[in-house]
């Protein structure tokens, strides 16, 4: 039996050779919204208040989305694993068709947006600011959940290449898109925050036909003839995919809806705090690509040895993957620690009028989130290797546990019992991150009992 300490350079090799391409990826469609939240910034800080509040309105659908699409990754490794190559062309076509549902689901709150923050004791004015801003985004919500699919079906082939390609172009068409309609260049309408909405829209739309092309066209991708009769349902395969994946997107659900409740809660104390929490959130929003890509790359590697019905593989991958997780994380600390001013200074101009008041609360908030990127780095990579055994039920709970009671539920006692004000929140916020990487971390341990002891490899019921 190997050490829970030892390291193994055979499985370290090709999980940071799929992590890496995964990563620039990540961080190319997190810099479409990094370019949103910029931009928001050069136009006004009461902009960047306004839109990234409604970003939060948003995001939960979004990320309860990608925690059920997830599941298109860890699945089709499962059957490419096993060889049962049908499998895996019904499970993306499912993934589709479960996009475009968890889309149409999502529309109606997101335009009435603006009526929903103002119900959760937001400031009107800057909710009000919004409400074309969430009218555009609740069209751009559907092409982004089909493009999540797109990604993890190309990833679990281990070919991580082409989404990072694509995520490019669409960062370049978001870019020069966001510029032009915000600011009204080259005879376009000058939109202002609705105008980087509309950007980011037409930006997912291209990453979807071009991502699409590539698997239509390209081997590995087309030899399961994966659009062949698209329209038709599976409901058994889809239902799994929703049995097994709905717990995983309340598990992220709960992650996301922690720090944007966080951030509303601390938009109760005002625009410059709000502006501040928009602007930290985005900053640690960057590092997380870095866990996540690592912890997309352990799912896939677990799913296939899963497939291969290998649970020796399965527990040496999970431990190196935590084991690398504990490194990487190291230089955005760095950065956090060593380079407020410099970060502060790319979202929000030093002659705004809020600036002053923005950088009293965003450097207390700014070290919390530099101390608080092991609990989250460590809490996604285990999720990813239970979610791989599709081990979701139990994570769920968990992250409920980690992230609301023991999160939100210290953030408000914290500053609204306790009185200790908008950075306390945040505080709360490193707690809950702490406590459910704990939780899963006892329950990995449980699955390498199981696992050694000659227990089933999958948990599929």
């Amino acid at each position: 039996m190997s050490s829970a300490f030892s390291f193994s350079p055979s499985q370290a090799i090709p999980l940071l050779r799929l992590a890496g391409p995964l990563c620039i990826a990540q961080i190319a469609s997190i810099s479409i919204l990094t370019a949103d939240i910029w931009m928001m910034g050069r136009l006004s800080a009461f902009d960047l208040a306004s839109g990234s509040l409604a970003m939060r309105l948003y995001q939960p659908f979004y990320f309860f989305a990608v925690g059920v699409l997830s599941l298109v990754g860890p699945l089709t490794s499962q059957a490419l694993g096993s060889g049962e190559v049908r499998s895996a062309r019904l499970i993306f076509r499912q993934g589709l068709l479960l996009a475009l549902g968890i889309g149409g689901l999502s529309f109606l709150p997101v335009i009435y947006g603006a009526e929903i923050l103002i119900f959760l004791g937001q400031q009107p004015d800057v909710a009000r600011h919004a409400e074309t801003f969430l009218f555009i985004s609740a069209f751009g919500l559907t092409p982004s959940f089909l493009f999540l699919v797109l990604r993890f079906y190309t990833a679990s082939y281990q070919r991580p290449l082409p989404q990072m390609v694509v995520a490019f172009v669409g960062l370049a068409v978001n870019i020069i898109l966001n510029a032009a309609l915000a600011h009204g260049y080259w005879g376009l309408p000058e939109m202002g925050l609705s105008g980087i909405a509309l950007a980011t829209a037409i930006s997912h739309m291209v990453m979807v036909i071009c991502l699409g092309l590539v698997i239509q066209l390209r081997a590995p991708f087309n030899q399961v003839s994966p659009f062949h009769r698209l329209w038709a349902v599976d409901v058994s395969v889809m239902g799994r995919i929703f049995r097994l994946g709905w717990p995983n997107g309340l598990l992220v659900m709960s992650e996301t809806g922690m720090f944007i409740v966080a951030g509303m809660l601390i938009g109760l104390f005002g625009t410059a705090p709000l502006a501040a929490a928009g602007i930290v959130n985005q900053i640690a929003a960057v590092a997380f690509m870095i866990p996540l890509s690592l912890s997309q790359a352990t799912a896939i590697r677990i799913g296939h040895a899963a497939g291969r019905k290998t649970p020796s593989e399965v527990i040496e991958t999970g431990r190196t993957a935590i084991q690398i997780g504990c490194v990487l994380i190291l230089p955005s600390m760095a950065v956090m620690l060593l380079l407020p001013e410099m970060l502060s200074q790319i979202f929000i101009k030093p002659d705004d009028s809020l600036y002053e008041a923005t950088m009293a609360v965003f450097f207390p908030l700014l070290l919390i989130t530099a101390l608080f990127q092991f609990g989250d780095g460590q809490q996604i990579i285990l999720a990813a290797i239970l979610r791989g055994l599709n081990d979701t039920r139990i994570p769920a709970i968990f992250g409920m546990i980690g992230f609301w009671a023991a999160g939100i539920g210290s953030a408000v006692v914290m500053a609204f019992i306790l009185d200790w004000g908008p950075v306390s929140i945040w505080a709360g916020v490193a707690i809950g991150l702490f406590v459910s990487a704990s939780l899963m971390g006892l329950r990995w341990i449980q699955t390498t009992k199981r696992l050694r002891h000659g227990g089933p490899i999958l948990l599929d019921d």
